[in-house]
């Protein structure tokens, strides 16, 4: 299946989502440490082949446990991962806080896959003007949870891709996929 841009589907916590999300094409998973234990984490990514896997981290000391290439951390975190770690990061930046954060993102870019940026202003030309200087920096994935635009708004922004969300299974097994399939359908290239 080939999609119109590349997603990430984060807040990863059940097989369900997991395989769903796989069999749609999305680019990477994203399992939060603090929702998902490494135990878990390795049954459900046993599972599943196409996607990257993401470990959403909060907590420094868990990320030996989990076999990932990637991490996603807050931006104001980026100082505390090592720089001799092999994952390489994707950073959670708040739209609001890029002035004050590009010249560590700038000094971090070589470590960095892709910016993550949340609560985007709601102003198209200037959130427009803004998300064009951050990707001649580093690629750029937009939260479509926090955005104040439609999917096809956020389309036409320069960016490499978007974040959607999973959520939790009713019970095993039983999961209701609308809000994923409404943005995953709407990306599917005929």
């Amino acid at each position: 299946m080939s999609l119109k841009t590349k997603v990430k589907a984060g807040n990863i916590t059940n097989l369900s989502d997991a395989r769903y999300c796989a069999g749609m094409g999305v680019d990477w998973l994203g399992f939060p440490a603090n929702a998902i234990d490494p135990k878990t984490f390795a049954e459900i990514t046993a599972w599943v082949s196409g996607p990257q896997f993401v470990l959403e981290i909060a907590n420094h000391s868990l990320l030996e446990e989990y076999q990932v290439e990637f991490i996603q951390i807050n931006c104001k975190e980026i100082a505390k991962t090592s720089t001799n770690s092999k994952a390489r990061l994707i950073v959670t930046l708040a739209f609001a806080d890029w002035d004050t954060s590009k010249e560590l993102i700038g000094k971090n870019k070589d470590r960095i896959e892709f910016l993550l940026i949340t609560h985007l202003a709601g102003d198209n030309q200037r959130d427009s003007e803004i998300i064009k200087s951050m990707s001649d920096l580093v690629d750029v994935y937009i939260d479509l949870d926090s955005a104040p635009y439609s999917l096809d708004d956020v389309l036409t922004f320069k960016i490499a891709g978007i974040n959607i969300s999973g959520n939790q299974e009713l019970k095993p097994g039983l999961k209701d996929y609308a809000e994923l399939a409404d943005v995953l359908e709407q990306l599917e290239v005929d």
